[in-house]
């Protein structure tokens, strides 16, 4: 069973195979009018597909050259989006040093304000330990003043400190 049709590789073959005894037979000078015919119409056939060849050719290199441009314009955008990349990791690495930095100097404010707060309530406590102290004593010296009131206590010591000098005063002079 042989095949019917064939492929453009194996006309071009068969084209070829033919050419080169046409050609055999032109160089020996036995060449006859139906053979030259053919002659010419097998070049001007493997002129033709040589030109096609040619046009198909340059059309795949104006395509590489685009390609190629693409690829470089690519490679380029691949190279600055490298270099954006290192950058803002640097960035991002640096942002978080100070972001450290910023944390260890708002753990010390804390830990400062914390160690305040203690110092004041400690300090707060020992005022209010003093102040009930003078109050004791104020209740104290109210009572043995006999003072009604803590407003009329002032007065009361002053009566009493009075009465006192008066009661020196008088044993000084029934002394002499």
């Amino acid at each position: 069973m042989s095949r019917t049709t064939s492929t453009p590789a194996e006309d071009r073959q068969a084209r070829r195979r033919t050419l080169h005894l046409l050609l055999s037979r032109a160089d020996r000078g036995v060449l006859g009018q139906d053979e030259a015919a053919l002659l010419r119409a097998l070049v001007e056939t493997e002129l033709a597909a040589g030109h096609t060849a040619r046009r198909a050719a340059g059309g795949q290199q104006a395509a590489v050259r685009r390609l190629q441009r693409r690829l470089d314009a690519a490679e380029q955008a691949i190279i600055e989006t490298e270099a954006e990349r290192d950058r803002l990791a640097r960035d991002a690495f640096d942002e978080r040093k100070r972001h450290r930095a910023d944390m260890r100097e708002a753990d010390r404010r804390v830990n400062e304000s914390e160690s305040r707060a203690v110092h004041a309530e400690q300090q707060s406590t020992e005022h209010e330990a003093t102040a009930l102290r003078y109050a004791n004593y104020l209740v104290a010296a109210q009572q043995a003043c006999g003072a009604p009131d803590w407003v009329s206590l002032p007065a009361q010591i002053k009566a009493i400190a009075a009465r006192t000098e008066q009661q020196a005063l008088g044993r000084a002079g029934s002394a002499a």
